[in-house]
Parts: C-alpha cells; structure tokens; sequence
C-alpha cells in the first residue's frame, strides 16, 4: 500500500508556479554533511527530508518574511492534490496507530496466554510426578506382597 502511494507522488507532479522576484536570503541553514551521507542510496520512489537546524522563533520569523518576498502560487489542481494527499496520510496515520493498538492488545494476550499454558503444564508435570511416585510406592507394594504370599503358597 505504502509502495503503491509513494510510486503515484513519484510519478505525478503538480502545476507549481513560483514567483520570479529573487529571494533575498535563504533563512534555513542546512547542517554541512559528507560526501558519503549525499551518496547514500535511498528507497526508489522516496524522497530525503530536509530538516531546518534554526530555532522556532527564527523559523517563524524568517517563514513570514520568505511569504511576502517569494510566495508559492499553486492553481486549484495542486491545492487539490496537496489536500488529497494531506487527508490520505492522515488516514494512513490513523489506521496505523489503530494497528499498533490492535498489535498491543494481541500481544498481551499472546503474553497472557502463554502464561497460562505455562502454568497448565507446570501443574501438569506436578501432577504426572505425583502419580509416578505413587505408581512406584504401589508397585513395591504390590511386589513385596506377591513375594510373602509366594513364600507361603503351597503347590
């Protein structure tokens, strides 16, 4: 399901326009990396994010100082994609946390069920030793008996 969404945003791309003003400073640092991180092979189909190393302040300072020098203009069809995607990882966000939920409960019970069966066979073991060692009391029992009254027995 995951691979189906991630190839249809690979192979579709929205209507962007951007504005041709030239942005005046680029207000996100990116932390400098290695060539071997830049090089990495990724998923097919997924994209690395980039994520902003300035403070909240400065991001929301520096976000509405970039909206007014460059803004993004997208026509109705990407708005419409953009949202269409929003609702389907929201959905997909949903139905995950009800999985895991779901995986909880089932391992408790897995939990609670093995501990169960656990305690049926170690009172199943007591049980059988129980009735080994009386089978073996009988037995001596029953062999002494047989030998006094072999002793005794005429032919």
């Amino acid at each position: 399901m995951i691979e189906d969404i991630a190839s249809e945003l690979t192979a579709t791309t929205p209507n962007i326009k951007v504005s041709e003003e030239p942005v005046a400073s680029n207000s996100f640092k990116q932390s400098p990396k290695l060539d071997s991180e830049n090089h990495m092979p990724s998923s097919p189909g997924l994209r690395r994010r980039v994520v902003a190393t300035s403070s909240f302040k400065e991001r929301t300072h520096d976000t509405t100082e970039a909206d007014t020098s460059a803004s993004i203009k997208l026509d109705a069809a990407a708005e419409a994609h953009i949202q269409k995607h929003r609702k389907l990882q929201e959905d997909l966000t949903d139905e995950m946390v009800g999985l895991a939920q779901q995986l909880k409960e089932r391992s408790l019970m897995m939990s609670r069920s093995l501990e169960n069966t656990e305690n049926i066979l170690d009172s199943t073991e007591t049980a059988i030793e129980q009735s080994l060692a009386t089978t073996g009391h009988t037995n001596v029992r029953a062999m002494k008996i047989y030998s006094e009254t072999s002793k005794t027995s005429c032919f």
